[in-house]
């Protein structure tokens, strides 16, 4: 029995503390983590990291002092009220990049976007805060998981799984993420319909996955689901939801995916998935150093192996619901509509819009303009045949097509580089589109009463430009057609096009106005060209861009 003694020793214990704490607090108040700065910040500016005043004209004339772009900085806090993302990078043998990423992720320009950084150390070597003193991240920011063994692309999803916000972004530790493109994949990921995941892919892996694209009409009534697949990576960067990573791991243990499947993670996540994955094209930085994962024949073969592993579950998942149709059914296995994260919807429909993130601002470029032959096949009779898919297509494309897909993508667009063009594959068609989101209202960032298109494009496009119709909208939904037309002025800027430079123009549409006087704010988030009829020439665009004042 618990004497009175007892009780009053016990309070004692707990109130000295608690009372000692308050006076200290009175007198000293709240110690709050000092954090050294980043010795990292001077590299990331030089190599144009850091978020700085963009250009809103390329014509030598001084009218345009009062004008500005919309910017990365600009978007913080429109998508929630706290930071919901976990960034997760993974560490084996280039520290040095890992410090380098680390210090991106904990800057500034992301403190309303990223919460924490999680280091998932597949390395022997283990890992303390100490070792990230100089990267500006706080201790409070930073969780440091030094695995007992490496488990390789696995730990992505199991520290997304374990993550303490509803978002993770995920890359490798030889790849460098503008900090403007994370806040833009957080921004759409959050939006009502959003896909799940978002991956971020350079050119070639985005041919890549965009060949490989499969589907597979269901044989017969006694199949669930059709089959709507390809496959991408995530290192580039990828933004998912919590969800999506448990939802991942949960299915993987449910068609009882082997050790080494589970560590080749990453080639089951989008195959398994049965919805063709969002691709961005994108404006990274490759680091390099170490040694990377795929080297050689050996590591393209073993690569094409899990593949087809990939595409064997899927087929089962998508017939009959399980691991393997010839296995005798189990009460584990008998609700198959219940199966976590594959998607077994006959109504899917994939986008066929293609993106590219923006350099320097927080927008996507959006476009319907082709980038492969209309000759092009997603259609087979198996999963299985996703390879040979991808080699056909490729034959179709040739090589001058894929040197165009791969010299001149749509990113070249929104990249701050005038000397490099998205270009079309084939003629401007009637009905082509290139739409520029900047992800929130510019009325809620920006005090601008005018609002223009600005195009930096060589004269045949400038032809092409005074066909189109040119719209606004604050939904997706509503389009207000502008009456104005291009206005156009020549420039010192030019453009390397098939070997020769080419001079640029600058053509600006008037897209908004408001009124100072009445204190009318110019409102829009989405702004598109429509082109009317056919030309006779393609597309080659330097640079899309909005300014105002």
């Amino acid at each position: 029995m618990i004497t009175r003694e007892q009780i009053f020793r016990a309070a004692q214990t707990i109130a000295v503390p608690v009372l000692l704490g308050l006076v200290a607090r009175q007198i000293w108040g709240d110690q709050k983590e000092t954090t050294p700065p980043s010795l990292y910040l001077p590299l990331l500016a030089d190599i144009d990291f850091v978020p700085r005043k963009l250009p809103v004209t390329y014509r030598e004339v001084p009218d345009f002092d009062a004008f500005g772009r919309v910017s990365a900085l600009q978007l913080n806090g429109t998508t929630a009220d706290k930071p919901d993302v976990t960034a997760v990078v993974l560490n084996w043998s280039r520290f040095p990049n890992v410090m380098l990423i680390t210090s991106l992720l904990c800057g500034s320009w992301l403190e309303g976007t990223i919460a924490e950084v999680l280091i998932w150390n597949n390395s022997p070597r283990k890992l303390s805060h100490e070792d990230f003193k100089n990267t500006g991240c706080p201790k409070s920011k930073l969780r440091i998981h030094n695995a007992p063994y490496n488990v390789l692309f696995q730990a992505r999803y199991l520290a997304c799984a374990q993550a303490n916000t509803k978002h993770c972004f995920i890359q490798d530790d030889d790849y460098l993420v503008r900090s403007e493109i994370v806040q833009t994949l957080y921004a759409r990921i959050t939006e009502p319909g959003a896909p799940s995941a978002i991956h971020l892919l350079p050119p070639h892996e985005h041919l890549s996955t965009t060949l490989r694209e499969i589907h597979v009409p269901a044989q017969d009534e006694s199949h669930i689901s059709d089959i709507h697949t390809s496959f991408a990576w995530l290192g580039h960067g990828t933004m998912l939801r919590r969800s999506e990573a448990q939802n991942f791991l949960g299915l993987l243990r449910y068609v009882k995916a082997t050790s080494e499947e589970m560590k080749m993670a990453d080639i089951f996540f989008t195959i398994l998935s049965n919805r063709v994955p969002e691709v961005w094209f994108d404006q990274g930085f490759e680091l390099g150093g170490g040694l990377p994962f795929t080297v050689g024949s050996e590591g393209d073969e073993r690569n094409k192996n899990y593949t087809l592993r990939a595409t064997q579950h899927l087929e089962s998942l998508t017939r009959c619901g399980r691991a393997s149709c010839d296995d005798p059914v189990d009460g584990a296995q008998q609700a198959r509509s219940k199966l976590p994260y594959i998607t077994l919807d006959p109504s899917y429909a994939p986008d066929r819009r293609t993106r590219a993130a923006c350099r320097g601002a927080a927008c996507v470029l959006e476009t319907n303009i082709r980038t492969l032959p209309a000759q092009i096949s997603h259609t087979a009779s198996h999963a299985r045949d996703i390879l040979v898919s991808e080699l056909k297509n490729a034959a179709i494309l040739g090589e001058l097509g894929k040197e165009n897909y791969l010299e001149h993508p749509p990113s070249n667009a929104v990249d701050m580089k005038t000397a490099t063009v998205f270009r079309s594959l084939n003629h401007a068609t009637q009905g082509d589109m290139l739409l520029l989101d900047t992800l929130t209202d510019i009325g809620n960032a920006q005090e601008w009463t005018t609002v223009e298109l600005v195009w930096l494009v060589d004269v045949v496009t400038e032809s092409i430009l005074r066909s189109c119709t040119f719209e606004w909208s604050t939904d997706n939904i509503t389009w207000t057609v502008v009456s104005h037309t291009p206005v156009c002025y020549d420039t010192n800027q030019e453009a390397a096009i098939d070997g020769a430079q080419v001079p640029l123009r600058e053509c600006s549409v008037q897209m908004l106005l408001g009124s100072s006087a009445l204190h009318l704010r110019a409102t829009g988030r989405y702004f598109r060209a429509r082109l009317g009829e056919d030309q006779d020439e393609r597309w080659t665009i330097s640079e899309i861009w909005l300014r105002g004042f």
